[in-house]
């Protein structure tokens, strides 16, 4: 009887702490837009300080509800490398990569260009530069456990929902008033005194 109690106990202390643990993994990634068909998040912990100079390097990730325009409704997403002159404001894009719904890789480019341009007034830009070189993430954020998850549910949120099943005819429970009646009553027998 110990054991079992020993066991109770432990396991109510143990499953807590999992859950916990499980928790704690989770990521805040900054949304960096959202529109009906894309969502574009950025995870500002992944962020890096290139040597002993103001620019850091982020990857983006675009969801997409429809990865090539002009092409068949399959989503998919796109992981881009920025580099950000925090100082500077300015951003230059060094590789990205198209991936299909199922991780497969439909494209991929570097960029062999170094040259800088200035960081948009508004928009992804402007949000992801406030998000690497300020720390602002701004108003929407998203939680998931990894980004692989976070692509995930995004294109699934996109799915058609399944069809329902056809109706099925059910017949109505019998009244209570009907199987009463149904029923012989009792007769009462009187005592004898």
């Amino acid at each position: 009887m110990r054991a079992i109690r020993a066991t109770v106990v432990m396991a109510a202390a143990v499953v807590p702490a999992l859950a916990a643990a499980g928790a704690a993994r989770a990521s805040v990634f900054a949304v960096l837009d959202s529109k009906p068909d894309v969502v574009t998040v950025l995870d500002p912990a992944a962020i890096q300080t290139v040597g002993q100079t103001a620019v850091r390097r982020a990857w983006s990730v675009s969801v997409k509800k429809v990865l090539t325009e002009g092409g068949p409704p399959q989503p998919g997403y796109v992981r881009t490398l920025n580099e950000y002159d925090c100082v500077a404001r300015r951003v230059r894009w060094r590789t990205f990569q198209v991936y299909s719904r199922f991780g497969d890789l439909v494209m991929k480019q570097d960029n062999r260009d170094d040259d800088w341009n200035p960081t948009p007034d508004a928009g992804e830009g402007a949000a992801a530069m406030k998000a690497v070189c300020d720390g602002s993430v701004g108003g929407a954020v998203i939680a998931a456990n990894s980004v692989s998850q976070l692509v995930l549910n995004l294109m699934q949120a996109w799915d058609a929902p399944a069809p329902l099943p056809p109706a099925q005819i059910v017949d109505p429970p019998a009244k209570a008033k009907a199987a009463a009646k149904a029923r012989p009553k009792a007769k009462a027998h009187k005592a004898r005194s």
